[in-house]
């Protein structure tokens, strides 16, 4: 190899690792890129709904909770098919991932609703951000270890 190395020299060492080798199944970066793919569709449902007659006669909570149901129907085949697999059958983990979720939205819309309460000079889209962060791990753990029966670090 020379130096510096070309693009192609640089990335050829790595095609040799499947996606599952670079990042396994189950891990929170895996979930990171899934996640980012779920949050930003919710992104686009919950401006959307901002934008729409439909903010007129509600208000950001409810939109907000909206966002969450339309996102997580997606979310679950999203993680199931990339961020974990099919080691339980898809009936249980729908089960499941609806009882995430439906924790995790009245979670979300409380403490959404409480920031924007308490930080009202903070701007909205960096609330949103940091709620989905903060609700994101939480969604990972109970994914994880209580839907799809992850039980180790080191599994796959």
């Amino acid at each position: 190899m020379t130096w510096p190395p070309t693009m192609i020299e640089a990335v050829k060492p790595m095609s040799n690792h499947s996606i599952s080798e670079v990042l396994p199944r189950g891990t929170l970066q895996r979930f990171g890129i899934a996640g980012g793919f779920n949050t930003f569709l919710f992104w686009i449902i919950w401006e959307t709904l901002r934008i729409s007659p439909v903010y007129t006669g509600t208000n950001e909570t409810l939109l907000w909770s909206i966002s969450w149901v339309g996102s997580s129907i997606i979310a679950h085949f999203v993680h199931r098919v990339f961020t974990f697999d099919g080691r339980r059958d898809v009936s249980k983990t729908v089960l499941g991932a609806i009882s995430v979720y439906a924790v995790g939205m009245m979670g979300s819309t409380l403490t959404y609703d409480s920031m924007l309460n308490l930080f009202e000079e903070v701007p909205i889209r960096l609330l949103f951000l940091i709620n989905i962060a903060v609700w994101g791990l939480f969604t990972w753990a109970c994914m994880r270890w209580l839907v799809f029966g992850y039980t180790r670090i080191e599994e796959e």
